[in-house]
């Protein structure tokens, strides 16, 4: 059974993990619960990651970064 097309616009990047970073990557593909492979489990941690700071306040829905407020 094929899966439904992506309803977002998508773009590709490229990245170039240290092997390190790799191996984590399929220790947690192995796993299966952050995705089956190493590009799905990345995918998923960034998308995670791009949420959290939207909800942090450090990036606006549209991408964007915030200005940083001086803290002292």
């Amino acid at each position: 059974m094929s899966r439904e097309p992506n309803k977002n616009e998508s773009a590709r990047l490229y990245i170039r993990p240290s092997a390190a970073v790799v191996s984590y990557l399929e220790d947690l593909a192995r796993l299966g619960v952050h995705g089956t492979t190493p590009s799905e489990v990345a995918k998923t941690l960034v998308g995670n990651e791009i949420e959290r700071l939207m909800r942090e306040g450090v990036l606006d829905r549209q991408g964007r970064r915030r200005p940083r407020r001086n803290v002292r």
